[in-house]
């Protein structure tokens, strides 16, 4: 069932590609000394600082020149100011962090594969454009980025500053879709696609998360859990203000697969497709919409609902 994605192997321990940082009184190398949580929730994962290599010089290729895509290959699709960029989750699944620029704006698209959450956020706070890496520390069971301008410690799932000089700061999000690359053609036949980094050391044909996708081990503490589902099922998380909807793939499935449904006062249209573990969805700007692991939308919403049909 893929309704599970990516992350253990990195975590427990893949060689860093990076030469190690500067030793500071810190989990690798990073200052805790100004904080938003309790120190011992933010947790060293396996890999140093820059152990997972983010992709700071993205190129890109036209679809038709893309043979490491498939129709079927499942992509994080992102459209800003007339671009469209096409991610391919097995190429990201290896770096976890893409730094990059579409139609003008500065933007970190990444994936955790641990909580299964793609995000991408603004790369702006204020008047300062920052570069983010991945810093090789766990909170919450997700990983934590870094930016290499202040070494501050940002939650991948929802972009809060939680250690150092930004704490307080917030990244904004943006919309992104995951989906296979038909699908995202057509809805932007225009994008381009990531190109595979160099990189002798990586085999993007295979990912190392792949007993992590079924297990139900949890392998990092987590503020809230619940049991009631596979830890690694796959939800579709709304918010509006401050209240939250899940809606799983096994719910949504016994409902029919597909739902119309209004969360304060706002409708929603969502399919979901067991046979791919995939979700298609509208919705108004209004609403941020998320995708994660239900373990992990649970971590960070503990007071979330859970979507079930009407009797």
């Amino acid at each position: 069932m893929r309704a599970l994605s990516r992350r253990r192997a990195l975590c427990l321990g893949v060689a860093a590609s990076f030469a190690a940082a500067p030793a500071a009184p810190g989990p690798n190398g990073f200052s805790l000394e100004t904080i938003a949580v309790e120190a011992d929730r933010i947790i060293v994962g396996g890999p140093p600082r820059d152990g997972i290599r983010s992709i700071d010089a993205p190129t890109f290729a036209a679809p038709e020149l893309a043979t490491w895509v498939k129709e079927e290959t499942p992509v994080l699709g992102v459209a800003l100011g007339g671009e469209a960029r096409a991610y391919p989750v097995h190429v990201i699944d290896h770096h976890q962090v893409v730094n990059d620029q579409i139609g003008g704006v500065d933007v970190a698209v990444t994936y955790d594969p641990l909580a299964g959450s793609p995000r991408v956020y603004r790369r702006t706070v204020g008047e300062r454009t920052l570069t983010f890496g991945v810093s090789g520390l766990i909170f919450n069971s997700n990983f934590l980025l870094y930016d290499r301008e202040t070494e501050s410690l940002w939650s991948q799932f929802d972009g809060r500053a939680l250690a150092g000089p930004l704490v307080g700061q917030t990244l904004q999000e943006l919309r992104v879709r995951q989906e296979d690359m038909a699908a995202w053609l057509q809805r932007h036949p225009e994008t381009r696609v990531l190109e595979r980094p160099e990189s002798r050391a990586i085999d993007y044909r295979y990912s190392p998360y792949e007993a992590y996708w079924v297990s139900e081990e949890v392998p990092f503490p987590v503020a809230a859990e619940d049991r009631s589902y596979h830890p690694k099922e796959l939800v579709l998380g709304v918010t509006v203000g401050d209240h939250q909807r899940a809606y799983l793939g096994s719910i949504l499935t016994a409902a029919g697969g597909k739902i119309r449904d209004t969360f304060h006062g706002h409708e929603i249209r969502i399919g979901y497709s067991t046979e791919l573990a995939r979700y298609q969805w509208e919705a108004p700007a209004a609403v941020e919409v998320d995708e994660a692991y239900w373990f992990a939308w649970k971590a960070f919403h503990p007071d979330t609902e859970v979507w079930q049909p009407r009797p």
